[in-house]
């Protein structure tokens, strides 16, 4: 039997039971790095052997571990953090399993996109994880086009060294989307930042540490320029109308906060 277990993403606590006893009655755990799942099973003084499971020797390790497997072993593969398979090796791993009729199981736990996007508050009832923020100009280019086709909330993964480039970026083309930047989630340093895309720049991004973007859902309300808002008003005080009459008609047209089209009209 293989196991796919989850593990935590910051807080060695946030671990279950389950997976803990999994752990212990596993014969060979598979990781991505054995020196950062050492300290976990230190911490649950886990006396099982570790071998390692990554990207550069997946395809190679898919073969050793179908064959324990049919062996009889119980095994159990792990990432560094959160849940194997996501954004992590894993999904290869699974296909063979499926092609070779062996048992296998994922144990539910932690997950950094997920709980990201419960933090932002962001809307939640369609969204969308892409793993990494691509790279490529190109990429990016036809992901805006995508993201404004198709209106959901948008995460991805992100490195820290790449993070302010891509906040610049999405200023640039996406200025009034809601942005979320949270860093180290259920960790003693857990940030979370929320701001317009074109604010990046006001507000204190950290390059250090796990990184998960959001892009909230498109809403064309929020999006409606305060200078468009404006112009309309104008237009119809200019028709003799009063300012009070003047955000009745915006707010039913607009369907605008009242507040902020008063706000609006104090600026005139």
């Amino acid at each position: 039997m293989i196991y796919f277990v989850s593990t935590p993403i910051g807080n060695l606590e946030d671990i279950t039971i389950r997976a803990i006893k999994t752990l212990e009655n596993s014969d060979i755990i598979y990781c991505e790095d054995t020196r950062t799942s050492k300290k976990l099973l230190d911490a649950y003084d886990i006396k099982v052997k570790l071998s390692s499971y990554h990207k550069f020797n997946e395809k190679e390790r898919v073969d050793e571990i179908v064959g324990k497997a049919l062996d009889g072993l119980t095994i159990s593969i792990i990432s560094d953090a959160g849940m194997p398979a996501i954004s992590d090796p894993g999904n290869i791993l699974i296909n063979s399993l499926i092609e070779n009729n062996i048992d296998y199981t994922v144990l539910p736990g932690p997950s950094a996109f997920t709980t990201a996007l419960v933090l932002s508050g962001f809307d939640n009832s369609e969204f969308k994880f892409s793993g990494f923020f691509p790279s490529k100009e190109k990429d990016k280019k036809d992901l805006i086009e995508n993201i404004k086709k198709d209106p959901c909330t948008r995460i991805f993964y992100e490195s820290p060294h790449r993070i302010l480039k891509t906040l610049e970026f999405l200023s640039e083309n996406i200025s009034d989307y809601k942005i979320g930047v949270i860093r180290e989630i259920s960790k003693i340093h857990e940030d979370i930042k929320l701001f317009k895309a074109r604010d990046y720049g006001q507000v204190d991004i950290v390059e250090k540490g796990e990184i998960v973007l959001l892009i909230d859902k498109y809403n064309e309300v929020e999006l409606l320029d305060d200078e468009l808002i404006k112009n309309k008003m104008i237009n119809l005080l200019s028709e003799g109308l009063t300012k009070k009459s003047a955000i009745k008609i915006l707010q039913k047209e607009l369907n605008i906060n009242k507040n902020k089209l008063y706000d609006i009209s104090l600026e005139l």
